[in-house]
């Protein structure tokens, strides 16, 4: 007997010796897990917080010191009012419309939209875009105006340019219906934003902004780097050299731009990211047509101006060679007169030299007449006193 209760007392102590280190293993896993769920417990209320804070529940306070700290941007109220805004102001869209088929003549196009209830009515009017990517041939295509409705459940538009269209356009009309895409008819022009030319490469970027649209390079090289540089890290003073338009805007520490009164804060000097001014394209889009129509009519007014002085100068032409026969003749006639007239002074000049003579000759005559009748006269004075000393003579000599 004492041998079993030594052996029983020894299982005994063994056996405590296991369930004391149970139970301390157990108290270890029961404080490891309460540790865990005291962790997970201050988690929880800390999303549960987030979540008011999100939601919007939270006081005004709390929700300013979370937008501080960085743990949220916007509570889920403004985000839906963003939402609701950028749904108004984008306006009704249909996606995944099929081109079939582009007249050559003046652009006027067939779609058909996807949804037979699309509620378009004629004289709607819509920017066609291709779905592609701006990379893989997606472009503007033009603003179009419904012309009629009809096909099967009136889900074919016929659409007619709602401005007119160069050649050109036209062709980029029937690559894009031909091509395997769809189009996106929007009754609203979308914004300008950052984000569909973001990840553009240069060369992509100088094909979207050919060089034939540009006067000068320059102007086109400081486009390009606006679109180029757009949300990236650039110095104000890079900026400034570059003639970017935009700003450059101040960023947190985790390199966020800093927004102030909901607009990226510019920075005076020194380093951040640049954002690009921009662009309302809707009002850039109407004033090209109206330079274009205006031009348009400059040329088709040089052209008139040109035919008109074509004419002008061919009928100048023929009067300058009728002129010219007339000059002609003048010419000869002038010259037959000159020869006449020099013939004339000829003939005059003999003439005077002859007369010249004869007055010379007169004059020697009328001298020589003068000097005979002095002699003349002489000799008679002489006579006459000759014969009154003959007869005084013949008188004293008579008794």
């Amino acid at each position: 007997m004492y041998i079993w209760n030594r052996v029983l007392l020894g299982v005994v102590g063994l056996l405590s010796l296991v369930m004391l280190i149970l139970g301390a293993r157990a108290l270890k896993t029961h404080q490891y897990w309460r540790q865990i769920a005291l962790r997970l417990e201050q988690e929880l209320k800390e999303q549960q917080r987030l979540r008011r804070i999100l939601l919007g529940l939270a006081p005004l306070e709390e929700i300013q010191q979370a937008r501080e700290k960085g743990l949220i941007t916007y509570t889920l109220p403004e985000i839906e009012t963003a939402v609701h805004d950028i749904m108004l102001r984008r306006g009704p869209v249909w996606y995944g419309c099929q081109p079939r088929g582009v007249d050559p003549a003046n652009g006027a196009v067939r779609v058909v939209v996807p949804v037979p209830n699309h509620q378009i009515q004629p004289r709607n009017v819509f920017w066609v875009f291709d779905e592609r990517p701006l990379n893989q041939g997606g472009a503007f295509l033009g603003v179009f105006e419904v012309a009629g409705i009809g096909g099967e459940e009136n889900r074919e538009l016929q659409l007619t340019p709602l401005l007119s269209m160069e050649p050109g356009e036209i062709q980029r009309l029937q690559q894009s219906a031909a091509a395997p895409t769809m189009w996106t008819l929007r009754q609203l022009l979308p914004p300008d934003q950052p984000q569909i030319f973001a990840g553009l490469s240069t060369a992509e970027l100088e094909q979207l902004f050919p060089a034939t649209a540009f006067p000068r390079p320059e102007e086109r090289q400081r486009i390009i780097s606006e679109y180029e540089f757009d949300g990236k890290p650039l110095t104000v003073e890079e900026a400034r050299l570059k003639g970017l338009r935009g700003i450059v805007a101040a960023t947190d520490e985790r390199g966020n731009i800093v927004l102030e009164e909901g607009l990226p804060k510019p920075l005076d000097s020194g380093k951040g990211i640049f954002v690009r001014q921009l662009r309302a394209y809707e009002s850039l889009i109407g004033w090209y047509h109206r330079q274009r129509a205006e031009w348009r009519d400059r040329l088709a007014v040089a052209q008139r101006t040109g035919n008109y002085l074509k004419r002008v100068t061919a009928d100048a032409t023929l009067q300058q060679q009728f002129r010219q026969r007339d000059v002609d003749y003048f010419r000869q006639e002038k010259a037959r007169e000159t020869a006449e007239r020099d013939l004339v002074a000829s003939f005059r000049q003999s003439v005077e030299d002859r007369l010249n003579q004869d007055r010379a000759e007169i004059q020697r005559i009328l001298a020589e007449n003068r000097r005979m009748a002095g002699e003349l006269a002489r000799i008679q004075a002489e006579a006459i006193r000759a014969v009154e000393a003959r007869i005084q003579q013949m008188a004293s000599a008579q008794p």
